[in-house]
């Protein structure tokens, strides 16, 4: 057989410290770096500049090897991002995209199918524990889907969650498979510990935890959320919806969100804003001792309890000394809650500086059946307050129960006819008499204002309950005789006489009460 050979064409090679300056076209390869560069020829031969230019090969991680990107800003006026605008910072594109970490990245589908569970928390925990300088410390994004899950999602320390928004991004319990899952959030300390174990030697315990714009969805009847041992955490924007379909009443103690904590790793500083909570037996339970947890513009619907604290905090055991201090609930609306929307029990412990104030209560204590049979707030232990908080129930039955003080807004104004004569029902503007539970509510105090043509009157009614009887007591001061006479009847509606001066008489008012 006859036997062609053709010459190799050889090019430079070796290593790419050794790498001479190339000719124009001339091409050399460095065999240590696996690298390819070609000679860009010298000035006089039109090259912009000596030297080698470097030819992209398999090897080559492209958006590295990219220094294109340079932040612009508006295209007319580019925006000047170094020292002047011939010096601007360029970044590589891989850079540039690792500043956003992106759920999916990870594995993550987000189809309401795949099983998501290892992805999600592969992602969580290599982007805060891998990396002890911080610069692995960043947001995960979690794009617009329902990521299913099937165990138990860890909140790392430093965890940052961002999704598309409560009804776009979506976690949600698998169908099967699930039922002994504890919770389908839970804290963790770096080792990835939960509840009792957290807090091992060497590692951090949860803290700085923020999720934003997600919406998480339990189809047990299990916790959904539980905070475990933590201090600083932010939910924004979120939903969290259980599997109480039913108003039926209580079946269990299951909540919504569970905060926890032990006598060593006291939790501390969560706050809830613009989230809503929906269909469970209690919303929030919290019955260790917890400082300093607030919600602010939340929604509570279709639930038997919406706050339901401090239930087994008993003085003795070493997390439950006092209960939750410092709970705040502030501008927040509830609608559709069987029993209290907030109780404060009185087990033993000293739950105290609890704050209710700005919030709005509608179809709240009506049992299931409308009947109205317990208040909307219930504190059994003093030291809590409730001020400026509506409520649509228009009963009889008081919105207050147990040990507590509340101070209403302005209600809205009464005209008392003039020359009345008679022992006359107080009825508002809106068309409801001005009536008290006097069984219950035994301490009141109305700050008023009574206008009678030119005559003013401000003054304070005091009135005292005990439940057979009940007293009342007007202090007050006016420019003139305004010829009004207040009186209270035994069955806790407010009464009036007026003289006759040929003008009615407008009555503005305000209540605080004393309830225990």
């Amino acid at each position: 057989m006859a036997i062609t050979q053709i010459s190799r064409i050889q090019h430079r090679r070796g290593l790419k410290e050794q790498l001479p300056q190339l000719a124009a076209g001339e091409i050399g390869f460095a065999v240590d770096t696996q690298e390819l560069f070609i000679g860009n020829g010298t000035l006089n031969d039109g090259a912009p500049e000596t030297g080698n230019t470097k030819i992209l090969t398999e090897d080559d991680n492209i958006l590295s090897a990219s220094q294109t990107y340079s932040f612009t800003g508006n295209a007319d006026t580019p925006t000047v991002t170094g020292a002047d605008s011939n010096s601007n910072i360029n970044r590589t594109l891989q850079a540039k995209l690792d500043d956003y970490a992106n759920v999916k990245d990870f594995g993550a589908v987000g189809d309401g199918v795949t099983d998501d569970t290892d992805a999600i928390n592969r992602a969580i925990k290599n982007l805060v524990t891998v990396e002890s300088t911080g610069k692995e410390k960043r947001k995960l994004f979690f794009p617009g889907g329902v990521y299913v899950v099937s165990d138990i999602v860890k909140l790392f320390p430093h965890s940052n969650l961002v999704g598309d928004g409560a009804k776009s991004t979506i976690i949600r319990q698998a169908a099967v498979d699930s039922s002994s899952m504890t919770a389908l959030l839970r804290t963790a300390d770096s080792s990835g510990e939960t509840s009792a174990n957290i807090g091992g030697a060497g590692t951090v315990k949860p803290q700085n935890i923020s999720v934003s714009d997600m919406g998480f969805t339990i189809s047990t009847d299990s916790p959904l959320v539980v905070l475990d041992q933590v201090e600083n955490v932010v939910f924004r924007n979120c939903s969290f919806t259980g599997a109480y379909a039913n108003q039926s009443g209580q079946t269990n103690n299951n909540a919504l969100v569970e905060i926890n904590s032990t006598s060593a790793l006291v939790t501390k500083r969560i706050s809830f804003q613009s989230c809503s909570f929906q269909n469970s037996e209690y919303g929030i339970k919290i019955n260790d001792d917890a400082e300093d947890i607030g919600f602010l513009m939340c929604e509570f619907n279709k639930m038997y309890r919406a706050f339901n604290l401090a239930e087994f905090a008993d003085g003795s055991t070493a997390n439950r000394l006092t209960g939750p201090t410092g709970v705040f609930v502030n501008g927040c609306r509830f609608d559709n809650i069987d029993a209290e929307a907030i109780k404060i029990w009185d087990f033993g412990g000293s739950p105290h500086g609890n704050i209710v104030s700005g919030c709005t209560f509608r179809d709240v204590g009506a049992n299931s059946d409308d009947s109205a049979d317990v208040p909307a707030l219930q504190f059994d232990h003093a030291e809590n307050f409730a001020y400026g908080n509506y409520f649509y129930r228009t009963d009889v039955l008081s919105n207050f129960g147990g040990n507590i003080y509340h101070e209403s807004p302005v209600q809205n104004p009464a005209t008392l006819a003039d020359n009345t004569s008679s022992n006359t029902d107080i009825t508002d503007a809106g068309g409801d008499k001005v009536q008290f539970d006097i069984q219950r509510e035994n301490n009141l105090q109305l700050d008023y204002i009574v206008q009678r043509g030119s005559a003013r009157r401000r003054g304070d009614i005091t009135i005292i309950g005990d439940g057979a009887s009940v007293y009342l007591n007007d202090i007050f001061q006016e420019n003139a005789t305004t010829g009004v006479t207040f009186f209270i009847s035994s069955t806790g509606i407010m009464q009036f006489t007026t003289t006759n001066t040929g003008d009615d008489a407008t009555f503005k008012y305000r209540v605080k009460r004393f309830v225990g």
